[in-house]
């Protein structure tokens, strides 16, 4: 009979499914597999609970170009006037902290966000402003550039704006990178100088808003500044000018988004067999330039009054 028993027993529990893994654990497992988490913290305002966004993808290129656009949309949601460019590049510097703890931060107006980790930091502020100072490892070059000119450009892109990039070390460990630019009354936020090492510099004087996909030659040579119409300027000659300025695969862009109604960089990148890097570029482009505004905060763009008058300017 205690055979009998012994053997029902050893049955019954073999025959049983497996405990469902702790959370703790899974996340572990998730880790282990390549996967990584970044979270998006959007403050309405400073005195509330911020709404929490959680990105996760073991596809790190991916990531990358996920956390930039979510962040991008919220910012543009607030009224900011950040750079895509410069939020691009702040983000893809987690791969260097492998995304540990990392946290992206919009605050109110949107033209101040934070990004922190808590990876090895960044020892020689200074120098990673200088061109060619990089920690990128070979296995980072496949996703990232990786020649140290990410942060050259940030501090360049934000001077364009009449704001300002800095980098300071977080708590215990990693580093925070804050972008700032002015805000909706005309001040510049508190924190907005740029600091390097505790050292506080005055930024350079306030520009125009230059769109970063047209090349430097041509913006001087027709006087683009980004959406804005010059004085005296109506929109239809901006409209004109705007014509004269926009890439072949631009407007191939924006075509597609026409047709779609309304579209993502992944839809763009099947439609057109192009990067999805190049997607997501050329249509931030497009909605700084006033064409295309955000239908969502997944990344999603459709045409806007301006991107209808100029659709129906292409169609004559």
């Amino acid at each position: 009979m205690p055979g009998l028993f012994s053997r029902l027993f050893r049955k019954d529990t073999q025959g049983r499914s497996p405990r469902p893994a702790h959370p703790a654990d899974a996340a572990r497992q998730r880790t282990r597999q390549g996967e990584r988490e970044v979270r998006i913290a959007v403050y309405d305002s400073l005195g509330t609970v911020p709404r929490i966004v959680d990105v996760r993808s073991s596809d790190h290129a991916d990531l990358l170009n996920e956390l930039a656009s979510r962040t991008y949309s919220f910012a543009r949601e607030k009224g900011g006037k950040l750079p895509y460019v410069a939020i691009k590049e702040i983000v893809e510097n987690l791969l260097h902290a492998d995304f540990q703890d990392a946290v992206i931060s919009v605050l109110p107006d949107g033209n101040t966000i934070r990004v922190s980790d808590r990876g090895p930091g960044i020892i020689e502020k200074e120098k990673a402003f200088l061109p060619g100072f990089t920690t990128a490892s070979a296995e980072m070059r496949r996703i990232i550039r990786g020649v140290g000119s990410g942060l050259p450009i940030v501090r360049d892109s934000m001077r364009a704006v009449g704001g300002s990039v800095s980098i300071e070390d977080n708590l215990t460990r990693g580093c925070v990178v804050t972008l700032s630019s002015i805000s909706k009354t005309g001040e510049t936020p508190s924190g907005a100088s740029e600091r390097v090492s505790g050292r506080s510099t005055t930024p350079a004087a306030s520009f125009r808003q230059l769109d970063p996909g047209i090349p430097e030659a041509q913006r001087e040579g027709a006087g683009f500044a980004g959406n804005t119409v010059s004085e005296g300027e109506d929109d239809e000659v901006f409209l004109e000018r705007l014509d004269g300025m926009l890439s072949d695969r631009q407007r191939r862009v924006f075509r597609a988004l026409a047709e779609k109604g309304e579209a993502g960089p992944s839809t763009i990148v099947k439609q057109l067999d192009i990067s999805l890097s190049t997607a997501y570029r050329d249509l931030v482009s497009l909605e700084e330039q006033g064409l295309v505004e955000p239908a969502d905060t997944t990344g999603k763009r459709r045409l806007t009054a301006r991107g209808m008058t100029f659709l129906a300017r292409l169609a004559r």
